[in-house]
C-alpha cells in the first residue's frame, strides 16, 4: 500500500531521503500500523500528536491505502 507521510516542524529530519519539503509518499506492507511507521522512522520516544486523514490516531491505528499520517511535536505556547 501507499501512504502519503507528512512530519512537521522538528520532526522532518526524520523524513526517508528525497525532495526537499514536509512530506513524502512511501510504500508499505498491508497491515502496518502508525506505531511501526513511527518506529521504522527512527522518531524521539516523547509525547507528538497523530493523525490520519485529519483525525487523531493512536499507535495501534491499522493504516490503509491512500491514507495521509501526519505527525507533529509537541507544541507549547501562550
Amino acid at each position: 500500500m501507499r501512504i502519503e507521510l507528512a512530519l512537521f516542524a522538528s520532526l522532518r529530519r526524520f523524513l526517508p531521503t528525497g525532495e526537499a519539503g514536509h512530506e513524502r509518499t512511501i510504500d508499505l506492507p498491508d497491515g502496518t500500523t502508525v506505531g511501526q511507521v513511527i518506529a521504522t522512522l527512527g522518531l524521539p520516544d516523547e509525547p507528538r500528536v497523530v493523525f490520519v486523514n485529519g483525525r487523531h490516531a493512536p499507535d495501534d491505528f491499522v493504516l490503509h491505502d491512500g491514507d495521509r499520517l501526519a505527525v507533529f511535536p509537541p507544541v507549547a505556547g501562550g
